[in-house]
């Protein structure tokens, strides 16, 4: 129904609606925070609400690996006889992060061209009516090995990485931590905006060791799933997953994974439908609430086929559908790429169960104003390494959630702090994402907002969604002496 020469072509959806992405214009909107936070509280005796009740989400502070998980990943690293893991681990780890996307067609024509003419502008051509035939040749050949050169140094060279046994202990020693601070946080939102939700399977594709999976559990509990499908193309990544989930055993001939118990011993607790493979299912019949892609779509080979996945898993979801990669300029245009190729299925209306919404990190469905910008959309989770105890790090990622169906009328669609909120002595600086597509910046004052209101955006944290209504004066009002000194420091 969708062919693939019209894949590419809508990736331009909503292109029209580019908007600006600088923050900080002379007009700022006002900030009128939601109930139960709207209320003149000046008395210093003041008890705030319960912060779930006034916070778009729940920040955490640092993401800890489940103990059983730590204990399997400390037996298996025991009995690693790899002198070189660690050094293995961070060329793998610095690869992943700076990755990019295959080159498409028209950018290597663009390259080609663009170094065609560099090497003519510093090696023109010379005037060849005296010259022989060969010596012409030689000279016309030496000028394209020149610009052939100039291609390759220019070039992105793309390779997918393949997973032996030693690469995918490497990838558990640099990613499972990172991968897991992010997917945990990005699922805790899903629970704490949508607490009816409870999934009862999960899908994951590129499965890796099996980090989507710890991460649900310890978000919503094991005995949620009913069902977990793990999809990784490298049987030894497979392997080193299950024996995760065995606490260290490596799995027998069969392969066949023990339970995943809650109380840490083995068989205290089972996961009747719990599977690996290393492809697709080729039936698109089997619907799970919980769909993920994390750290996968770099490794696919084209564009189309990132946007054929995209729609597979999409067709499978009939939840939430969660994509996750770093937090790189590259990585976060492949998801957005990702975002507005859906976003467009759902708003052509060709098949109902395409219909969905953006539910995070995007309060709307409008082009992001970052495509726009040097910088990309992206957010931290900090963690602890998995290699030098107590040593807490940051990972950077970017990600989209969609949602089945229409967006709740109830949703108030408030803005999200997509930079680190600025704090000063008599005032507070929020840099938003809003409802309409646009990044604004707000300026909370002592002087013109309440102790509660003060309060909170002193405590929201960079991925939070801040919970407030904006709007605009038609005329520039007077600035206080706090918001005059503002525009100064911004």
């Amino acid at each position: 129904m969708f062919p693939s020469r019209n894949l590419l072509h809508n990736r331009r959806y909503l292109s029209q609606k580019i908007t600006s992405c600088s923050f900080g214009s002379s007009l700022r909107p006002i900030a009128k925070f939601d109930h139960p936070v709207n209320r003149d509280s000046k008395c210093s005796t003041l008890e705030l609400p319960e912060r779930e009740n006034y916070f778009g989400i729940k920040s955490h502070n640092i993401v800890k690996l489940p103990e059983r998980l730590k204990e399997a990943v400390d037996k298996i690293l025991g009995s690693c006889q790899d002198g070189n893991l660690i050094n293995n681990s961070e060329k793998l780890n610095h690869h992943l992060i700076f990755k990019k996307p295959p080159l498409t067609h028209s950018q290597l024509k663009e390259i080609e061209v663009s170094c065609t003419e560099r090497v003519s502008a510093t090696h023109p051509f010379p005037d060849t009516s005296f010259m022989s035939v060969d010596d012409e040749k030689r000279l016309s050949n030496s000028l394209n090995n020149k610009i052939r050169r100039n291609i390759r140094q220019t070039a992105y060279k793309w390779k997918p990485v393949v997973y032996n046994q030693s690469m995918a202990m490497a990838y558990l020693v640099a990613r499972l931590a990172p991968d897991f601070a992010s997917l945990y946080k990005i699922f805790c939102e899903i629970r704490s905006r949508d607490p009816g939700f409870q999934p009862q399977n999960l899908f994951d594709f590129g499965s890796g060791v099996g980090t989507a999976l710890w991460s649900a559990k310890s978000c919503w509990g094991m005995e949620k799933f009913k069902e977990v499908f793990c999809v990784d193309s490298s049987v030894e990544m497979n392997n080193l997953a299950i024996t995760l989930i065995q606490g260290g055993v490596w799995p027998n001939q069969k392969g066949e994974p023990r339970a995943m118990g809650e109380d840490g011993t083995e068989g205290s607790s089972t996961i009747k439908g719990l599977y690996f493979r290393q492809f697709m299912p080729a039936s698109p019949a089997v619907k799970y609430d919980l769909v993920v892609c994390a750290h996968t779509l770099l490794e696919l080979p084209s564009a189309e086929l990132r946007l054929q996945m995209a729609l597979s898993l999409w067709r499978k979801s009939q939840g939430y559908l969660v994509f996750v990669e770093h937090g790189s300029r590259a990585a976060y245009e492949v998801i957005m790429e990702i975002r507005d190729f859906l976003l467009s299925l759902s708003d052509g209306g060709k098949e109902a169960n395409l219909q969905g919404h953006v539910f995070s990190p995007c309060p709307n469905e409008a082009r992001c104003p970052r495509l726009a910008d040097t910088t990309p959309c992206n957010f931290e989770a900090k963690y602890e390494s998995l290699v030098k105890k107590q040593q807490v790090l940051k990972e950077r990622f970017s990600y989209v959630v969609l949602k089945k169906g229409p967006r709740s009328k109830s949703d108030p669609q408030w803005p999200r702090v997509v930079r680190p909120v600025l704090t000063r002595s008599g005032h507070t600086i929020c840099r938003l994402c809003t409802n309409e597509g646009k990044l604004e910046e707000i300026v909370v004052t002592r002087s013109k907002n309440s102790k509660v209101e003060n309060t909170i955006v002193r405590k929201t944290k960079w991925g939070d969604l801040l919970p407030v209504q904006l709007s605009r004066h038609e005329t520039q009002p007077d600035h206080s002496p706090d918001d005059k000194e503002n525009l100064k420091l911004s």
